[in-house]
């Protein structure tokens, strides 16, 4: 499944989707992407993709109402005709210790990291079976799932379950709408640290990753031009992109 003009959906994604959106403008995909609270940054990738000489389209949506998000992929096959992609990519992170949670953390979670993709993901492939296949496959989609869901680390278990729910959600959507659908999932660690990172955990997320370095968003991205450019027969997939953290000591 090549370019060649197809379209694709983002959920999210102010660093790594952006990022995404002109790695992918760039080889040809019309690109749509979605946004709640980052509208500036989305915006500016967008533009940056019809600065590219294709089409974009940002949509402001809430994708943990399943209202929003049928309207938000209604919004993007009305611009581009069909969807040959979702990269579901949003997501909330944030430290909630065992001692000070309460349930609406769970439920903030849950919402952001499982509702949201799941709710995309169903309106998304609803609108792929209705389209014609290009090859035998009518599009594709991708989950960001977390390296920690099946190592999981303290002060984040709203986060780590949600992240794992959607993480089976991918896997069992994979068998659901095979042959014509493929499903994948990515499981990066740190990419880019944040700004606001302190120098300790900083040095701690090093020396825990056995490649001694923080991820790009190049090296997750050229993954998923590969499952969505390159190869037709990967579908129930989970890929670790985590520079080996994974295997570390925490």
């Amino acid at each position: 499944m090549t370019a060649a003009g197809k379209a694709v959906l983002i959920t999210g994604g102010r660093r790594v989707g952006s990022d995404l959106a002109r790695t992918l403008a760039a080889r040809g995909w019309r690109v749509a992407m979605t946004y709640r609270t980052s509208r500036e940054a989305i915006e500016r990738a967008v533009a940056d993709v019809e600065a590219a000489g294709v089409e974009g389209l940002a949509v402001p949506a809430d994708l943990a109402d399943p209202a929003q998000a049928e309207a938000a992929v209604a919004a993007a096959v009305a611009r581009f005709g069909r969807l040959d992609a979702l990269v579901n990519m949003a997501s909330v992170y944030r430290k909630t210790p065992l001692a000070d949670l309460t349930p609406a953390d769970f439920d903030e979670m849950v919402a952001a990291n499982l509702a949201a993709p799941y709710h995309a993901a169903i309106a998304t492939s609803r609108a792929m079976l209705s389209q014609e296949p290009i090859d035998g496959i009518r599009g594709k989609i991708v989950f960001f799932g977390d390296w920690a869901t099946e190592r999981p680390y303290k002060g984040y278990l709203p986060y780590l379950a949600a992240k794992g729910g959607m993480t089976t959600l991918a896997t069992a959507l994979a068998v659901e709408l095979a042959p014509s659908i493929p499903v994948a999932t990515i499981q990066p660690a740190m990419i880019d640290a944040p700004p606001d990172l302190s120098e300790e955990d900083r040095r701690a997320g090093l020396e825990a990753t056995p490649l001694r370095r923080f991820g790009s968003p190049a090296d997750v991205n050229r993954l998923v031009v590969y499952l969505l450019d390159e190869t037709d027969f990967v579908t129930g997939a989970c890929y670790r992109v985590d520079g080996g953290r994974f295997l570390g000591d925490g």
